[in-house]
């Protein structure tokens, strides 16, 4: 394991939410380095994670309260709100069906809490999730990977992931199999056939600011 104390605090953010008895499952790049290598992606400074499971709005709260309370802090990134970038709240941001929390602290996390599965003529049944109130829509994944999950073992420890992996990993990138190639996982305006915006002056998504 190339990031030890990155697993520690993998292990103690799942711990969190299964206090509040709400599973969070490996996504994205996070899920394509330990499946296909068996650890973290080299580089990577994230870990991807989703929650399916709706709960309701003080919970939310409250795990991004114990997170915080645990010495997670809050990432330095803003989504657009209304045409207007505004900066990430400390903990949960969102409200009682889909949002996002942002934190670090020997690692970045940014785990989506996706709402029910809505239709998507591209999709068919989908799950969106919106960072916050107002907020353009920031990624979505269809419903089939998360109705029945597996699970990975990575250092004698079990998490939850997508299924089939495989069909999830070829929907999320262009070529996962081949590590020099490896892209990121489209945002919702990408996957529905728009066109990515780099300029946060003409209404982009998200501003990751390091």
């Amino acid at each position: 394991m190339r990031n030890t104390l990155a697993f520690e605090d993998l292990k103690l953010v799942r711990r969190v939410f299964e206090k509040y008895d709400t599973p969070v499952i490996l996504v994205y790049g996070t899920l394509l380095g330990f499946y296909r290598d068996k650890d973290f992606l080299p580089g990577d400074d994230d870990i991807d994670l989703a929650v399916i499971k709706q709960i309701d709005f003080e919970t939310r709260k409250k795990i991004g309260w114990q997170l915080y309370d645990l010495g997670f802090s809050n990432q330095q990134i803003m989504f657009n709100v209304f045409g207007r970038m505004e900066p990430a709240e400390i903990g949960y941001n969102g409200d009682e069906k889909t949002g996002i929390i942002c934190c670090q602290r020997n690692i970045k996390f940014t785990i989506f809490f996706f709402g029910e599965a809505e239709d998507c003529k591209m999709h068919g049944k989908e799950h969106i999730c919106v960072p916050k109130r107002g907020a353009v829509n920031l990624i979505s994944t269809p419903a089939r990977f998360y109705e029945k999950l597996d699970t990975i073992k990575i250092n004698r420890e079990t998490f939850l992931i997508p299924s089939p992996v495989e069909d999830y990993l070829s929907f999320s990138y262009k070529d996962w199999k081949d590590p020099l190639a490896r892209d990121h996982s489209p945002i919702y305006r990408e996957s529905h056939g728009g066109e990515m915006i780099e300029d946060v002056l003409k209404n982009n998504e998200v501003a990751i600011f390091k």
